[in-house]
């Protein structure tokens, strides 16, 4: 059909169809047709309300969140590969200079239609929260059995084939699947010899990390090392599941030295925020209170004193059981954390990821691509997903008006469709610039993000909890609890 605005011809119905082949994906579309689009809407809906049926009954702490929580869990649904169970990419869009191939021309849909062990972990954990065990269990198969090396690492990502993409190693995603497997209880020996082997990786290579969470700094990280030490505690349990007791002491035995060690080398009593002490993002030396110097990337200085680069990930400690939320070195650095990378939103405050932080758009609003040290190019934004973890964080500390204030935030920070983005604007743009948006509105970054959704899901079913549900109950038992 032509349309050129005459009568008859001023609206058309496109079908898009899916098929292996061209012809296939054509009678797909046309069948569509037929049907006519009520419906075939009408049976498309069906489909996604009997999956959302098959689900725990929604809570009530989603109430005040009641879409932001349904589409969430479609969100994290559609981002499972139909054709590899399990392989549950990043995000379905192609952001920036991933999306126009500047980086890697032959991956255009970028990194984040990778698996990545970490954003799995993540999405896992809220599918399991609401009721989805077997998709947890698939995520935890295909991360097993799909993507584990030789000496028991996983790779920083893979394709949803399993394939290797970017080979670097990162120990949370080594250590997160020690802890999925213990929260789903997945302790049979098919699962555990390959359990075995990542927890082994982990006691031989940390507790630094070659990469931490954010991809592109090795050190000592508190954030990486609270998951190494939440997955060998659970790795312990699990080798004792399954008859080896020695194994177990091995693991809780590094756990534990690394438990007490981790403040002495990752929190600073000489850096420029406070004169107690605060975590860092990571630390290169184990020396918190020296001023070694380090290049944060992304355009952003290139000898950064590591005392004055913090993250809100060190949270981590509390969420994962290793530390108590009233512990006064985690509850200075919330502070700190805040006075250096909170900002208020219309929807309230939201959190950039780390000081001198470049991964977003442009200081013009334009895309983000690679940048020269110490241009400052390129700005991050502030992150959705650190209301979640501030939300999981305030319930440990017992404040849950505040945990619901901050789920109301991810929520509000969706756009008309429901996505929420990996990160939204924060103000700092020219004024009147055409390429930028609204205070807290999303930026062109990845929409949706996995990750995004699945902390608004987990921080309904823990405010529902009245507890973080992802916390693994043995780690904070062994640790920050005396009512076990």
């Amino acid at each position: 059909t032509q349309l050129d605005g005459r009568p008859g011809r001023r609206a058309l119905t496109l079908a898009l169809g899916f098929g292996a082949t061209p012809p296939a994906a054509q009678r797909a579309a046309a069948a569509s047709l037929r049907a006519g689009f009520a419906p075939t809407a009408a049976g498309y809906q069906a489909g996604w309300r009997r999956y959302l049926d098959g689900l725990s009954d929604r809570p009530a702490a989603a109430a005040p969140v009641a879409r932001a929580y349904e589409t969430s869990l479609l969100v994290l649904a559609a981002a499972e590969d139909k054709r590899n169970p399990g392989a549950h990419i990043a995000s379905p869009s192609m952001p920036w200079a991933w999306g126009t191939g500047t980086i890697e021309r032959d991956l255009p849909s970028g990194p984040y239609h990778l698996v990545w062990s970490r954003d799995l972990y993540q999405a896992a954990t809220a599918q399991l929260a609401a009721g989805d065990r077997p998709a947890a269990l698939r995520e935890l198969d295909f991360i097993l059995f799909r993507t584990q090396r030789a000496d028991g690492s996983f790779p920083q990502n893979t394709t949803v084939t399993g394939r290797p993409r970017w080979r670097n190693t990162q120990l949370d995603e080594v250590a997160f699947p020690l802890v999925l497997a213990w929260q789903l209880g997945a302790a049979d020996a098919r699962r555990w010899a390959h359990l075995r082997r990542a927890a082994d990786y982990v006691v031989a290579r940390g507790p630094s990390t070659p990469q931490e969470r954010w991809e592109n700094q090795e050190g000592f990280s508190p954030a990486t090392i609270a998951a190494e030490i939440a997955g060998l505690v659970c790795a312990a349990d699990l080798a004792r599941r399954n008859g080896d007791p020695a194994a177990a002491a091995r693991y809780e035995a590094t756990a534990d030295a690394w438990a007490a060690a981790v403040q002495g080398w990752t929190a600073t009593s000489t850096g420029p925020y406070a004169p107690k002490p605060y975590y860092l993002r990571l630390t290169k030396d184990r020396r918190p209170d020296a001023g070694t110097t380090y290049s944060i990337g992304d355009g952003g200085p290139e000898r950064a004193d590591q005392r004055a680069v913090v993250d809100p990930s060190f949270l981590e400690l509390v969420r994962l059981g290793v530390k108590a939320a009233d512990d006064p070195v985690i509850v200075n650095t919330v502070a700190v954390v805040d006075q250096q990378l909170r900002a208020s939103t219309p929807q309230g405050p939201l959190w950039h990821r780390f000081s001198f932080d470049g991964y977003g758009e442009r200081r013009d609003g334009g895309d983000w691509d690679l940048s020269e040290p110490d241009t400052g190019e390129t700005l991050g934004r502030l992150w959705p997903i650190f209301a979640g973890e501030r939300g999981e964080y305030e319930l440990a500390a017992g404040r849950a008006p505040a945990a619901a204030a901050l789920l109301r935030t991810i929520a509000g920070s969706a756009n008309d469709g429901g996505m929420i983005a990996e990160q939204v604007w924060d103000g700092r743009l020219p004024t009147g610039a055409a390429a930028g948006g609204p205070l807290g509105s999303g930026t062109r970054s990845a929409t949706p993000l996995s990750w995004s959704h699945a902390q608004l899901v987990r921080l309904v079913w823990s405010i529902e909890a009245g507890a973080p549900v992802e916390q693994p109950r043995i780690v904070a038992c062994r640790y920050v609890r005396a009512d076990c």
